[in-house]
């Protein structure tokens, strides 16, 4: 986990805001950096991807983790 590594944790927010979270932090992020969030949403999944696929960011795992959803990509 170096420099080039980003957690936000949106646990609790309901939809859009966890979007709306990761755009904003990471508006600045350069280009390499692996970004993780966390969700609880019902939505929190398809959401993120939908997100990737408009912003052509790569979406490198998605894994249960209890009742959180734990998605990383590749910025």
């Amino acid at each position: 986990m170096g420099l080039n590594f980003m957690k936000i944790d949106c646990s609790g927010m309901r939809c859009p805001q966890p979007v709306l979270k990761l755009a904003v932090e990471t508006a600045e992020t350069p280009a390499g950096t692996v970004v993780e969030i966390i969700g609880d949403c019902p939505t929190f999944e398809k959401d993120i991807r939908t997100f990737c696929e408009r912003r052509k960011k790569t979406l490198l795992s998605v894994r249960a983790d209890g009742p959180k959803c734990v998605i990383q990509i590749q910025y």
